[in-house]
C-alpha cells in the first residue's frame, strides 16, 4: 500500500507541475479565456485530488493502527482467559475431591444416625407393648376387684335388711312377750331365755355387719390406689409417647437439614460444573466469532485496497486523457470521474468499520457494570434470605429466626425475633411490602405474611402455587414468586387465592430476587448470573446480565433513599465460598 500511495504521489506531483506549466506551451490559435478556464479547472481539480489522496492515506494509517491494537488486546485477553481456565480446572479438581471426602462423611453418618434411630425405634416400641400389657392388666384387675366387691356389698346390704327385719320381729315379738309376761312367769323366763339368744344374735350380727364395712372400706381405698397407679401410668405413657414424638421429629429435622445441606452443595457442584462448561463453550464461540469477524473486516480490508487501487489508476488515465485534452467540455463528459470510484471505497470502508463496531458498542450498552464499595462481616449461623425496609436490612435463618441490622453497622443484631406460630417453619425468601412482612417457607410450599411492627405474629399463610418455591418479591403493588419445578413467574392478587403464571428464561434457577425502579432483579443459581427485567405490556424483556465469583444468599436493589435519592446501590448477602469463609454484606454502585 505503501509503494502504491508513493507512486499515485508522485504521478500527482508530476501532473501537478505539468499543470502548472500547461498555460506557457499553449497553442496560440486556442482563445485566451478558454485556456485561462482549461488551467484553473486542472489547477483545482488537481488540488482536490492531492487533498483526498493525503486525507485517505491517513484514514488508513489510523485504520491499520487501530486494528493492530484490536489484536494486541485480543491477544491479551486469549492469555487471561487461559489463565483464567487453568485455575478454574484447579478449583474444579480440588472442589471434587472435597465434595467426595464430605459425601462419605456425610453417607457414614447418616448410616450411624439410621442405626440408631432403628434401635430408639425398636426400644420405645418393646416399651410401648410392655406399658399397654401393664395397662390392660390393670385395668382387667380393678375391674374384676370393682365387679366384686360391687356384688359383695350387695349381699351384705341384702343382708342388712334380712338383719333390720329380724330385730323389727324380734322387737316385736319382745313387746307381745313383755304384754303377756304377767300372764305366765314360765311363759317370761322362756321368753327372757329367747330375747337373751336373740340378743347374742343380733350382737353377733352386727359385729360382722362392722366388719364387713370395715373389709368394704379397706377395698375401696385399695381400689382408689390401683386406680390412681393406672392414672400414673397413663401418665408415664403419655410423657414417654411424647418425649419419643420429639426425639423423633428431632431426628426427622436433623435428617431434612443434613439431606438439604448434602442437596445444596450437590446442587452447587453442578451449577459449578455446568457453568464451567457453558463459559468454556461461550470462550469458543466468542473466539471462533472474533476470528469470522476479523476475517471479515481483512477481506473488506483486502476489497477496499483493491478498489482504491483501481480507483487510482483511473484517476491517472483520467489525468492522462486530461492532460491532452483542452475546454471544459472534455473534462466534464468524462463519465468515471463523476462517478468517483475513491467516494465508493470510502463509503464501503465506512460501512464496514460500523458494521464491525456495532456489535462491541452494543454489548457494552447492554452490560452490567457493577462497582465495589465497601464488604461488611454478618454474624449469621445459616441465612437463607435478606430484604429491606427502607430502615433496616432483614435476614431469615433456616431455624426460622428472622434478624433486623443496621444496614451501615451489620455486626450486631438489633432484633432477633423467632416465629413459632407455624412451626416448622423454615424461610428461604423474604419481602417487604403492602403494608406486611412476607416470607417463603420452601420446606412447606407455602408463602406467610407477617405483622411488620411484630414478625413473630402471622397474619395469615396461603399455599405456593408450585411445589418448590424459591424467591420471593415485591413491586410495590403486588407480590411475586418464582418456581423452580414449573420454571414460572407468578403475580399474586391480593386476595388470598389469585395468581397469574408469567414465563421468563427456562435455563435458570432465581434463588433471589427484588423489585426496583420498575426492574426486576435476579440471581440465577444455575448460571451464578445477576440479571435485569424490564416489564412492559405484560412481558419480560431481558436488560442485562454480570457473572458473579460469589455465592450470592440475598439481594437488595436500592434505587434511592431519604439521604440521597441519587444513590443506586446493590446490596447482596454473600455466603462461603472456596475463596474465603463466614458471610459477608457487599455493597456495589452500578
Amino acid at each position: 500500500m505503501a509503494n502504491s500511495s508513493d507512486d499515485l504521489e508522485a504521478e500527482i506531483s508530476r501532473l501537478w507541475a505539468k499543470v502548472a506549466s500547461s498555460p506557457a506551451s499553449a497553442p496560440e490559435a486556442a482563445p485566451v479565456v478558454a485556456s485561462s478556464n482549461s488551467s484553473d479547472m486542472a489547477w483545482e481539480t488537481v488540488s482536490l485530488l492531492k487533498r483526498q489522496h493525503t486525507r485517505q492515506t491517513r484514514t488508513w494509517a489510523e485504520v491499520l493502527e487501530s486494528k493492530e491494537q484490536a489484536l494486541k488486546v485480543y491477544r491479551e485477553r486469549q492469555a487471561a482467559l487461559e489463565a483464567e481456565l487453568g485455575g478454574l480446572r484447579q478449583k474444579v479438581r480440588s472442589g471434587d475431591d472435597r465434595v467426595f471426602a464430605e459425601t462419605l462423611e456425610v453417607q457414614g453418618k447418616m448410616q450411624d444416625a439410621l442405626k440408631t434411630l432403628e434401635a430408639q425405634s425398636a426400644q420405645a416400641d418393646e416399651e410401648l407393648r410392655s406399658m399397654k400389657s401393664l395397662l390392660t392388666a390393670a385395668r382387667d384387675s380393678a375391674g374384676a376387684e370393682h365387679s366384686r366387691w360391687r356384688a359383695e356389698e350387695l349381699r351384705w346390704e341384702k343382708k342388712e335388711q334380712q338383719y333390720l327385719l329380724d330385730m323389727r320381729e324380734l322387737q316385736a315379738l319382745t313387746e307381745r312377750y313383755q304384754k303377756d309376761g304377767s300372764k305366765a312367769e314360765d311363759q317370761a323366763a322362756r321368753l327372757s331365755d329367747s330375747l337373751r339368744e336373740a340378743k347374742n344374735a343380733l350382737e353377733k350380727t352386727l359385729a360382722e355387719l362392722l366388719r364387713e364395712r370395715r373389709i368394704r372400706s379397706e377395698s375401696e381405698d385399695e381400689r382408689a390406689k390401683a386406680l390412681k397407679k393406672v392414672d400414673e401410668v397413663e401418665k408415664h405413657f403419655a410423657e414417654l409417647s411424647k418425649i419419643w414424638e420429639e426425639e423423633r421429629s428431632q431426628w426427622r429435622e436433623l435428617w431434612d437439614r443434613e439431606r438439604s445441606t448434602w442437596e445444596t452443595q450437590r446442587a452447587e457442584f453442578a451449577a459449578w460444573e455446568d457453568n464451567l462448561r457453558k463459559e468454556r463453550e461461550a470462550w469458543h464461540s466468542e473466539m471462533a466469532s472474533k476470528d469470522k469477524d476479523r476475517l471479515e473486516y481483512a477481506e473488506h480490508m483486502t476489497r477496499s485496497l483493491r478498489e482504491s487501487s483501481e480507483t487510482s489508476s483511473q484517476l491517472a488515465d483520467v489525468m492522462k486523457k486530461l492532460s491532452g485534452l483542452e475546454g471544459r467540455t472534455a473534462f466534464s463528459s468524462f463519465p468515471v470521474f463523476k462517478r468517483s470510484g475513491r467516494g465508493f471505497a470510502l463509503a464501503a470502508a465506512v460501512v464496514v468499520l460500523a458494521a464491525a463496531l456495532a456489535g462491541p458498542v452494543w454489548r457494552y450498552s447492554q452490560a452490567l457494570r457493577l462497582k465495589p464499595i465497601s464488604a461488611q462481616n454478618f454474624p449469621l449461623d445459616n441465612p437463607t434470605a435478606m430484604t429491606y425496609d427502607g430502615s433496616l436490612v432483614w435476614v431469615s435463618q433456616w431455624d426460622g429466626k428472622l434478624l433486623a441490622y443496621d444496614p451501615q453497622d451489620t455486626r450486631k443484631a438489633l432484633r432477633s425475633i423467632a416465629v413459632t406460630e407455624v412451626k416448622p417453619y423454615h424461610p428461604t425468601g423474604l419481602a417487604f411490602g403492602g403494608g406486611a412482612l412476607w416470607s417463603l417457607d420452601t420446606a412447606q410450599a407455602r408463602i406467610v405474611k407477617h405483622d411488620p411492627l411484630r414478625p413473630d405474629k402471622v397474619l395469615h399463610w396461603r399455599p405456593a402455587p408450585g411445589p418448590a418455591p424459591t424467591a420471593l418479591a415485591y413491586d410495590g403493588h403486588a407480590l411475586w414468586s418464582y418456581d423452580a419445578a414449573n420454571k414460572s413467574l407468578y403475580r399474586h392478587n391480593a386476595d388470598a387465592g389469585g395468581f397469574k403464571a408469567f414465563a421468563i428464561d427456562q435455563d435458570m434457577v432465581p434463588t433471589a430476587m427484588h423489585w426496583a425502579a420498575g426492574r426486576l432483579w435476579l440471581f440465577d443459581s444455575k448460571g451464578r448470573r445477576v440479571r435485569t427485567y424490564g416489564f412492559k405490556d405484560e412481558v419480560f424483556q431481558r436488560q442485562s446480565e454480570l457473572v458473579m465469583s460469589e455465592s450470592v444468599i440475598g439481594m437488595v436493589a436500592v434505587d434511592g433513599d431519604m439521604t440521597n435519592p441519587k444513590v443506586r446501590q446493590l446490596w447482596v448477602l454473600a455466603g462461603p465460598s472456596v475463596d474465603k469463609t463466614g458471610n459477608l454484606l457487599l455493597k456495589y454502585r452500578y
